[in-house]
């Protein structure tokens, strides 16, 4: 084990060491073979499937068709019980048949000679999900106590390496300067299902809407007129639709998005809408960064601030940013004591003399001093 954790760790600084961990993790837990799939809408470049059982063009063709954890039958079962360390054996939540009954398998596990499996969560977000999972053939059978307390022992490393290694891309992202990249998940009606914090802060600045059928809209009409014919074309399955530019209240383009095609039709239609703002989602001066500056908000609370100056009420706030009515009133509790404020129409004249005051200091000319 000290070896297997020797590489993955070591791996932080030289990623050629990952493929080593997983080879000698597989000797470790009795496994015929590792894999990891990794999910991260805050970073797409992190999306990875790898295992020691398939060669890159059989991960890179796994990613394609199976980009969620549709049809990984264990996998879904066990999503409501899986958290950071949670070790899960599959045999607990899906039978060899029915595992040997879904296209994942047909696809998939039957080429590469895998029917039991078991993993430990690295990471469960709203946003983000990671599993490493050691893997058998029939043949050999499901994973006994001993596999399993591998597994146990092994956790908490597993979720501290991939805590490191946010950690290490987050500070590399500041060094570069790089704006932050909002992505939305969307359904087939192109509807918001999940968001990262920075796809929170474009709704919560109005560039992008969320209508009551939780449909993704433009701010502005020439960007939704756009949108719309990136949509039709998307649908049609034609070439990948071309950037959208994105108006913000100024007239001015504050982001350019880009809609990543619907990837297997025979799917639920699952898409993602990329928005690379122009500037560094949290840097430059808007009303949320005043709020976090001045007032020692928290992101999400100042980008509910925002979104409740903008909608007015609490239930369309709350809506806009895909949260529940408690939770907004959870963080409208919490905005009113770090303001030291109690009704929401002092809250809207602070942030009206907040947002007037931005105005003038960022979007306006210097006024002439006689």
């Amino acid at each position: 084990m000290i070896t297997a954790l020797d590489c993955l760790y070591g791996s932080l600084l030289d990623a050629g060491l990952f493929d080593s961990f997983l080879k000698q993790f597989a000797r470790v837990a009795d496994a015929d073979s590792v894999a990891v799939f990794d999910f991260d809408l805050s970073r797409p470049d992190a999306m990875r499937f790898t295992s020691t059982a398939a060669d890159e063009a059989t991960n890179a063709r796994f990613m394609a068709i199976f980009p969620t954890i549709n049809d990984r039958l264990w996998w879904e079962r066990s999503e409501r019980d899986m958290a950071p360390g949670v070790v899960i054996n599959g045999i607990d939540y899906a039978s060899a048949s029915e595992i040997k009954a879904t296209r994942y398998y047909r696809e998939l596990l039957q080429p590469l000679d895998i029917v039991h499996s078991a993993g430990v969560c690295g990471v469960m977000r709203p946003d983000a999900q990671c599993l490493l999972t050691i893997n058998r053939s029939e043949q050999r059978g499901p994973f006994g106590a001993d596999s399993i307390a591998v597994l146990r022992a092994f956790a908490p490393h597993w979720v501290r390496y991939k805590q490191l290694e946010q950690r290490i891309a987050a500070s590399h992202r500041d060094h570069r300067g790089h704006p932050s990249l909002a992505v939305f998940e969307l359904g087939p009606t192109f509807d918001v299902r999940r968001m990262n914090p920075p796809a929170e802060h474009c709704i919560a600045s109005g560039w992008l809407q969320r209508g009551p059928d939780g449909a993704l809209r433009m701010h502005d009409a020439r960007s939704q007129a756009l949108w719309t014919s990136c949509q039709r074309q998307a649908m049609s399955a034609a070439a990948p639709p071309p950037a959208v530019p994105v108006y913000g209240h100024h007239a001015e383009v504050v982001a350019y998005a880009a809609l990543r095609p619907q990837v297997d039709g025979s799917l639920t239609p699952r898409r993602l809408l990329f928005v690379r703002p122009l500037q560094p989602i949290g840097v430059h001066a808007d009303l949320t960064a005043t709020l976090r500056a001045s007032c020692g908000l928290t992101a999400s609370e100042a980008a509910f601030a925002v979104a409740l100056r903008r909608s007015e009420t609490l239930a369309d706030a709350a809506q806009s940013l895909g949260i529940t009515v408690g939770t907004a009133r959870q963080r409208l509790q919490e905005i009113f004591e770090k303001m030291d404020l109690h009704r929401q129409a002092e809250l809207f004249q602070a942030l009206d003399s907040l947002a007037e005051l931005n105005d003038h200091l960022y979007h306006r000319a210097e006024p002439q001093l006689a």
